[in-house]
């Protein structure tokens, strides 16, 4: 006896398969949460000055504060979801740097990054951490240019330094932004202005 179906071919399952990712994608954007987002203390047009502790200045003017959806890796397509990512941008002429902080959802975990790029003098420098350390890490106050400060936590580097960008610590407050980084013991940069 004969089967009254015959068998679907192959390409035609890929192409429904690619329609039904097309059209289902933007429902399936992996979100930053309010909360994620309200942490970011600058509005996009500071200019932020810094002075190191051999007197060196410079600065950096915040351009703007951008949220947008990524798609997932085409290896990850058909499992992984958009992501969300938020980017503070500095007036910079390299549009591939131009962001100083970088929330990212992740596809595969509950976290989300913060990566930090901070500009100086010619270098550049790099910290990272999750939302959810920063966020239970216990807030001190310190001292900056004079003014105190009772909203800054302590982002220390968690791995080895593999590079002399990579930053020791650096120093956010939940008001003013990164308000200092100690690049190693010898060396640090601070805020100056508000």
């Amino acid at each position: 006896m004969r089967s009254r179906f015959k068998p679907i071919p192959v390409f035609l399952i890929l192409i429904l398969s690619i329609v039904g990712y097309a059209i289902t994608n933007p429902l399936r954007t992996k979100r930053l949460t309010r909360k994620e987002k309200r942490s970011i203390p600058y509005e996009g047009k500071e200019v932020l000055i810094f002075r190191s502790n051999k007197y060196e200045l410079d600065t950096i003017r915040i351009r703007e504060i951008t949220v947008r959806k990524h798609p997932p890796p085409l290896n990850d397509m058909f499992w992984a979801r958009n992501k969300e990512i938020l980017r503070v941008h500095q007036d910079v002429d390299c549009k591939n740097c131009d962001a100083i902080i970088t929330y990212s959802v992740q596809n595969f975990s509950a976290k989300t990054k913060i990566s930090y790029r901070i500009r100086m003098n010619g270098k550049e420098y790099y910290h990272g951490t999750y939302f959810k350390k920063l966020d239970k890490m216990k807030l001190n106050t310190i001292t900056i240019d004079g003014a105190e400060l009772n909203d800054v936590v302590f982002i220390d580097r968690n791995f080895e330094k593999y590079h002399p960008g990579h930053i020791d610590r650096l120093y956010w407050s939940r008001s003013k932004g990164i308000v200092r980084f100690d690049v190693n013991p010898d060396y640090y940069w601070e805020l100056i202005n508000e």
